[in-house]
C-alpha cells in the first residue's frame, strides 16, 4: 500500500510540476514574445528619446503647478507651505532623471529607467489623482511594453497600500464601500491603459515588419533590374573588343538580349500592375463567360512552360458549367498566376489538376499541385503585397502575382484561399458568382 502511495505522490508531484512550468512557460511568452533583435533595438531606442520628452514635459508641466501653488501660498495664502516644497522635490528629482538618462546606464537600459521614474512619482505623490496623470501620461507618450506599464502600476498601489495600511484599516469601518469603489476605478483605469499600450505596439510591431519588407522588397527588385542590365552589357562589351569595324551578332546572343529585356519590361509591368490596384483599383467589363473557354486559353498561352517543365496537367473543368459573370481578361490573370506561381516554386514533373464545380449559386476553382507545398505561416501571407517564397531571394519576380488574384477575386464578389502542407502539395482555390448573381459594377 505505502508503495503504490508514494508512487501517486510522485505522479502528482510530476504532473503538478509540469502544469506550473507550462503556465511559466505561457506567462513568459506573454510577458515577453519571440521578438526579432532589430526590433527589440529600435523599441529600446524609441523608448529612450519618448522619456527624454516625457521628462521635458513632466518638468514644465510641474514648473507651472509649482508657480500656481506659490502664488495660492504666498499671496493667497490657500496653500500650505508643503505643497512648494513637494513641488520643488519634484522638480530637483526630474532634473536628476534627466542628468542619469544621458549617461551610458539610462541609454543602454530605458526600461529600467521607466520603472524608476514611476517610482520617484508614486513616493512623492500619495494620491489617485496624480496616479492616474502619470499613467495616462506615460501611456500616451511611451505606448510600448505594457507589462511595463503594469509593473509601474503594481508598484505604485503596492507602495501607496504599504504606506497607508493603518489608515486604510482604521477607515473601512464606515467607508469601505468608497474603498472598493476606489480601487474599481483605478483598476479599470490602468486596464484600460495597458490595453491600449498593447494595441498601439502590435500596430507599431506591424508597421515595423511593413518597413523592414519593404527594404528586402526594394534589394530585391534592385538585384532582379540589375541582373539583366549587366548581362546586357557584358555582352556589348565583348562585342565593342571585337577588332572587327562591323560586328556580326548570332541568334544566340540576340536571344540573350531580347531575354534580359523582357525580364526588365515584366518587373516595370508588376510595379506598374501594384501601383495601379492601390490607386484606381481593379477595373471590371463584366459579361457571361464560360470558365472552361478561359482555361483553355490560358493554357494554351502556357504551354511552352509548362512543356520546359515537364509537367503533367489535367484540366477537368466542363465545358457545361453554368456562366460566370466576370471579365474575361481578370479571371484569365487569376488562372496564369496561380498556374505560373505552381510552376515556378515546385521542381520538374509536377502534375497539375484544373477543376471547377457549381456549388449553390457559386462556382469553386481550384488549381492543385503535388508540390513542395507551403507552412501554416507562408499560407497565412502568400496573398500578401510584395511577399515572395522562401527561394524567392532566387526567382524573377516581384511577389505580386497572389496580391493580384485576390484583389480581382475580391472585386469580382469571391473569396480566395489556399490549403497545403509541406511535401504534400498546395491546392488554391477561389469562388466566383453565377451569372445574375453578381452585381453590376
Amino acid at each position: 500500500m505505502a508503495p503504490q502511495a508514494s508512487k501517486l505522490l510522485f505522479t502528482g508531484k510530476a504532473t503538478l510540476n509540469s502544469f506550473i512550468d507550462l503556465l511559466l512557460t505561457k506567462v513568459l511568452q506573454l510577458i515577453s514574445p519571440k521578438e526579432p533583435a532589430e526590433y527589440k533595438a529600435w523599441r529600446n531606442k524609441f523608448m529612450w528619446r519618448r522619456i527624454r520628452f516625457f521628462l521635458w514635459g513632466a518638468l514644465a508641466c510641474l514648473c507651472a503647478c509649482t508657480v500656481f501653488d506659490f502664488y495660492g501660498w504666498f499671496y493667497l495664502k490657500q496653500r500650505e507651505a508643503s505643497w512648494v516644497i513637494g513641488d520643488l522635490i519634484q522638480m530637483s528629482l526630474l532634473l536628476s532623471c534627466l542628468i542619469v538618462h544621458r549617461t551610458k546606464f539610462g541609454h543602454r537600459y530605458p526600461a529600467v529607467f521607466f520603472l524608476c521614474i514611476c517610482s520617484v512619482n508614486s513616493i512623492v505623490s500619495l494620491n489617485a489623482g496624480s496616479w492616474t496623470l502619470m499613467f495616462l501620461a506615460l501611456t500616451t507618450v511611451i505606448p510600448v511594453c505594457w507589462w511595463l506599464h503594469l509593473m509601474a502600476q503594481l508598484s505604485t498601489l503596492v507602495y501607496w497600500w504599504v504606506v497607508n495600511q493603518p489608515g486604510v484599516l482604521t477607515q473601512t469601518k464606515g467607508n469601505s464601500f468608497d474603498v472598493i469603489i476606489l480601487f474599481l476605478y483605478l483598476f479599470l483605469f490602468c486596464f484600460i491603459c495597458n490595453v491600449g499600450v498593447y494595441l498601439h505596439e502590435r500596430l507599431q510591431r506591424a508597421e515595423f515588419e511593413s518597413r523592414r519588407e519593404l527594404r528586402v522588397f526594394l534589394h530585391a527588385i534592385s538585384h532582379d533590374l540589375r541582373t539583366p542590365l549587366m548581362g546586357n552589357a557584358i555582352v556589348l562589351n565583348n562585342l565593342l573588343k571585337k577588332s572587327d569595324s562591323q560586328v556580326s551578332i548570332t541568334a544566340s546572343v540576340l536571344e540573350r538580349l531580347l531575354e534580359g529585356n523582357s525580364r526588365q519590361i515584366n518587373l516595370l509591368n508588376s510595379l506598374q500592375q501594384a501601383y495601379s490596384l492601390e490607386v484606381r483599383g481593379v477595373i471590371l467589363h463584366c459579361e457571361p463567360v464560360q470558365l472552361s473557354t478561359v482555361v483553355t486559353s490560358v493554357l494554351n498561352d502556357l504551354e511552352p512552360y509548362i512543356t520546359q517543365n515537364r509537367v503533367i496537367v489535367n484540366n477537368l473543368v466542363q465545358v457545361d458549367l453554368p456562366l460566370v459573370n466576370a471579365d474575361a481578361i481578370q479571371l484569365g490573370r487569376v488562372f496564369s498566376n496561380l498556374i505560373s506561381n505552381a510552376l515556378k516554386h515546385n521542381p520538374h514533373e509536377i502534375t497539375l489538376t484544373l477543376d471547377a464545380i457549381a456549388k449553390g449559386k457559386k462556382i469553386l476553382c481550384r488549381v492543385q499541385d503535388n508540390g513542395v507545398g507551403m507552412s501554416k505561416q507562408q499560407c497565412s501571407r502568400v496573398f500578401e503585397l510584395y511577399t515572395r517564397g522562401e527561394n524567392g531571394r532566387f526567382m524573377p519576380g516581384l511577389g505580386l502575382g497572389m496580391y493580384v488574384c485576390q484583389q480581382i477575386v475580391t472585386v469580382h464578389g469571391g473569396k480566395i484561399g489556399v490549403t497545403s502542407q509541406p511535401g504534400v502539395g498546395s491546392t488554391f482555390w477561389f469562388t466566383l458568382p453565377l451569372l445574375g448573381e453578381m452585381r453590376s459594377s
